[in-house]
């Protein structure tokens, strides 16, 4: 049983190879597209749980994807990664995770970092409000049940500070590959609290927001 559908839309051939054997390994359906166009086709006929997407494109950057995206019902909640060489070369990174970007990656990044975020995207998505806030929107964030809501960010921090404390401890058992994997996890962790960092939940005061 697969854990998921991913869509990832870049126009390098090499990078949708390495993707499908990525997530295909991770155990997720696996569908590509070359071109924005292609990618918003393939995303209206099949909704997938996830969109990768290299923020250069041949027909359209990002933030134009995004907006397409946001356009239609039945997409608008699907969680959104940016694949980008430089991050510095986003003109506007706040207003796109505004209208649903969930996390950035830098090129180039380890696989196993690649699935830990969007494993962590893909569990934070199910607490997402029904319709994401665009720019323009001056509605306050709905809030999500807070016990959830605390559990996930206990998780999250549990998570990274176990990856911390192991590499810390400078095992000679643990092989590189498994250093470079808690690594991926431990940032992983990190994004996934930075992410609900200033979600509000019903019953929780501000004072019990994660710093």
């Amino acid at each position: 049983m697969s854990k998921g559908k991913i869509l990832l839309v870049d126009d390098n051939l090499d990078m949708l190879l390495i993707g499908q054997r990525i997530f295909s390994r991770a155990e997720y359906l696996f569908a590509s597209a070359r071109t924005g166009q292609e990618g918003l086709e393939k995303a209206k006929s099949e909704p997938p749980n996830a969109i990768i997407l290299d923020y250069i494109l041949p027909d359209m950057n990002g933030s134009d994807f995004i907006k397409e995206i946001n356009k239609h019902e039945t997409l608008n909640r699907v969680p959104i990664v940016i694949l980008t060489a430089r991050a510095d070369t986003i003109d506007d990174l706040e207003s796109l995770f505004a209208m649903g970007l969930r996390a950035f990656l830098n090129k180039p990044f380890g696989h196993r970092e690649l699935v830990n975020v969007i494993e962590n995207i893909i569990m934070a998505a199910r607490f997402t409000p029904a319709n994401k806030m665009t720019a323009s929107s001056s509605s306050p964030t709905p809030e999500i049940d807070s016990e959830w809501l605390s559990d996930l960010r206990t998780a999250a921090s549990t998570i990274a500070t176990l990856c911390q404390e192991l590499n810390s401890k400078n095992d000679k058992n643990l092989s590189d590959e498994q250093r470079l994997d808690l690594q991926a996890i431990y940032s992983s962790s990190k994004r996934l609290l930075k992410l609900l960092k200033n979600r509000p939940s019903s019953g929780e005061s501000d004072e019990r927001l994660m710093a």
